[in-house]
């Protein structure tokens, strides 16, 4: 009787012992199983979140290059509008400089009409010293005085009005200058008012000429 239960609970306890080995083997398995899932769903988010970064990349550096043509854009936009702004300014200040060129003509014109008359030296010396003003503000202001006197006519500076015959020196020689011609950061702002020499052609110049 003794016997027989005993070798009952043998056979018991090594079926309890084979259950727990295999329970054991099957919660490794499965243990495995499930790191291996969690790897491989880790896996795949970090590849899809690799594949969004490429196309975040992509859409910042599109977005990126817009800028710069944007900016590059503005900048020139930015310097064309300075450039007409200053353009405008030198024109206005060119308009303001030909009415005071006119103001200093007829100072001019004044001061050779006191010349000849009967004037007290008081006025003639007032006028001359509005004329001095006049020449340190233009000096100030960039204005250069057009050289004219005895030098060859040129016609981006020079506007002739007449002639006088002259035969000591070429044909197109300024001999006299009516009016001051003057030029503004190198670019005229009235050309001077001039005349020209001009030689007196004789019978004989002409059959010399046809003798060549």
């Amino acid at each position: 009787m003794y016997e027989k239960t005993h070798n009952g609970d043998d056979k018991l306890n090594s079926e309890i012992t084979e259950n727990e080995v295999l329970n054991t083997d099957n919660n490794g398995d499965d243990k495995l199983n499930s790191e291996i899932t969690e790897n491989e769903v880790l896996n795949r988010e970090i590849e899809f979140l690799k594949g969004e970064l490429v196309k975040e990349k992509e859409v910042s550096d599109k977005n990126l290059s817009k800028l710069r043509y944007l900016m590059a854009d503005f900048d020139n936009y930015r310097k064309q509008i300075e450039k007409q702004m200053e353009s405008k300014i030198e024109e206005n200040r060119g308009y303001l400089f030909i009415k005071i060129l006119k103001i200093y003509d007829d100072c001019i014109l004044a001061l050779e009409t006191l010349k000849y008359g009967k004037y007290d030296s008081t006025v003639i010396g007032g006028i001359k010293g509005i004329m001095t003003n006049f020449e340190g503000f233009m000096k100030d202001e960039g204005l250069v005085e057009i050289e004219t006197m005895g030098t060859p006519f040129d016609p981006n500076v020079h506007d002739a009005i007449g002639f006088v015959s002259n035969e000591l020196v070429t044909d197109n020689t300024i001999m006299e200058v009516v009016r001051k011609g003057y030029l503004l950061n190198n670019k005229v702002l009235r050309p001077s008012s001039v005349i020209l020499s001009k030689r007196t052609v004789t019978n004989k110049d002409i059959n010399e000429k046809d003798k060549e």
